[in-house]
């Protein structure tokens, strides 16, 4: 009896995971497109439209690249500097920048910024609107240099995603579990 299974092969999965691959340009491409959309606005129910294909351009290539960060991709691999160590100390700030996403209230505080922007009056607060969006750009940047480098990130222990600024919690021994 033949069992199917879900795996990288797969057509289905295989596609989700090159749109994942792309989703970065994806996701930069529909902040551009959102920027100007800010700066030349369309008849209201094309507005409207685009709006919401934006949104599940947005949503769609985030779970793809989610998807494509489970597993391996071929492609990744075969882009893979041959010196990692040398790239990953070129782009320390950007991978200390990766880092500052799993940190709550640099999250927050962004996200204060990027929605308090909104309320900018004038050519001046859409100038200052349009920068704040672009600094998106730099995060997803920081994002893919990561997720390429993180084996040799500064920040993080062989891979694990384990920030370096916590303490390192000691190695049980026989000793501490005496009665």
């Amino acid at each position: 009896m033949h069992t199917h299974s879900f795996s990288h092969a797969d057509g289905a999965g295989d596609g989700v995971r090159r749109l994942g691959h792309h989703a970065p340009r994806i996701l930069i491409g529909s902040i551009t497109v959102m920027i100007a959309m800010r700066l030349y606005p369309l008849p209201l129910q094309l507005q409207l439209l685009a709006s919401v294909a934006l949104v599940v351009v947005v949503v769609g290539s985030w779970l793809a690249l989610r998807r494509h960060d489970t597993g391996l991709c071929e492609t990744c691999a075969s882009a893979m500097p041959l010196n990692p160590a040398e790239r990953a100390t070129r782009h320390a700030a950007r991978l200390r920048v990766a880092h500052l996403g799993s940190e709550r209230r640099y999250v927050l505080g962004y996200l204060a910024v990027l929605l308090g922007v909104n309320f900018l009056p004038g050519r001046t607060g859409l100038l200052i609107w349009s920068l704040a969006q672009l600094s998106m750009v730099y995060l997803i940047l920081a994002y893919s240099t990561h997720r390429g480098l993180q084996p040799w990130c500064p920040q993080c222990r062989g891979g694990g995603g384990q920030d370096r600024d916590r303490p390192d919690v000691p190695t049980p021994t026989p000793e501490d579990h005496l009665v």
